[in-house]
């Protein structure tokens, strides 16, 4: 149940062909989706463990994201450049009842050493649970026991993927400038998407958090902006559908998922499943500049 009368419609062009600068998700078929590929990639992956504890994880998302009651939307900023992100404390009682449905579910579907972590994280007090997710959403990973991050952020993501369509329609198209981090909720992009529609070529952004896209241009780097000194990665060949992007001026990199040549890709399940980019690019010096929800790195100093 959601209510959003109170929230005024913004004005903008229906065109098919015009490129939209934000784009919301349909969580529900998000996570379906990505339950899919995980099932697929984890045939050839020596993470196949670890991708079915993701599936399983991503399938009760799904199941949430349709059935949970998400209250009425709360005060957001209207006026702030990421509306979402300093939604007051009384989204936590809403993120952390998801958290406690979601572990639940999950209990019986995992192995002992597993069902350890999620009762504990189950016991945890709810000024605790706040703390932490502010730290996740805020980028401070490691101020967050890795055990609990991956749950915790699923929770919060049905929450704030719920709420994030119908922001969007109500955010002023003109006002959202080119940025690194989300314009809706001010989390960490996961990784460049590129796409067919409305024009060829077009590059999004994917948010970690809300799973909104919003549009960056290509060849510039999408953590300091400069755009003389970028350079292409892949395993296999120029056409591969997974390229990293980097960048010689600040040493961040992104991946790009070329979606349009395979639909069936998910940016979170074939991040994970193409670590080994990531490895090479580490060893040359760069840093990646996004968050993957299945895989909360701690950041480094």
């Amino acid at each position: 149940m959601s209510h959003t009368a109170e929230i005024p419609l913004a004005q903008g062009s229906e065109s098919p062909l015009e490129l939209k600068p934000l784009k919301a998700a349909d969580p529900q078929a998000v996570y379906h989706r990505r339950a899919q590929r995980l099932l697929s990639l984890a045939k050839d992956s020596p993470l196949a463990d670890y991708f079915e504890l993701c599936r399983r994880l991503v399938s009760i998302q799904a199941r949430l994201a349709q059935e949970a009651d998400f209250g009425k939307l709360l005060a957001w900023g209207k006026d702030e450049a990421t509306p979402l992100s300093l939604l007051g404390s009384e989204a936590d009682s809403y993120w952390q009842g998801l958290l406690q449905q979601l572990l639940s579910d999950l209990l019986p579907q995992v192995d002992e050493s597993i069902a350890r972590v999620v009762r504990l994280l189950m016991q945890q007090s709810p000024e605790q649970l706040s703390s932490w997710g502010r730290s996740l959403r805020q980028g401070h990973v490691s101020e967050v026991p890795a055990r609990f991050s991956l749950f915790i952020w699923a929770a919060m993501g049905v929450y704030w993927s719920h709420w994030a369509p119908m922001v969007i329609k109500r955010m002023d198209p003109c006002k959202v400038a080119q940025q690194s981090m989300c314009p809706v909720c001010g989390c960490h992009p996961v990784a460049s998407v590129i796409v067919d529609q409305p024009r060829a070529g077009l590059r999004y952004l994917h948010c970690s958090l809300c799973e909104s896209e919003w549009h960056y241009i290509r060849a510039h780097c999408t953590s300091c902006g400069q755009d003389k000194e970028m350079t292409i990665w892949s395993l296999d060949d120029a056409k591969a559908q997974v390229r990293i992007e980097s960048c010689d001026e600040c040493h961040g990199y992104t991946k790009m998922m070329f979606v349009e040549n395979s639909p069936s890709m998910d940016v979170a399940a074939d991040d994970l499943a193409t670590l080994m980019l990531d490895s090479e690019l580490n060893a040359k010096g760069f840093g990646a500049t996004t968050l993957n929800p299945l895989l909360l790195a701690h950041e480094t100093t």
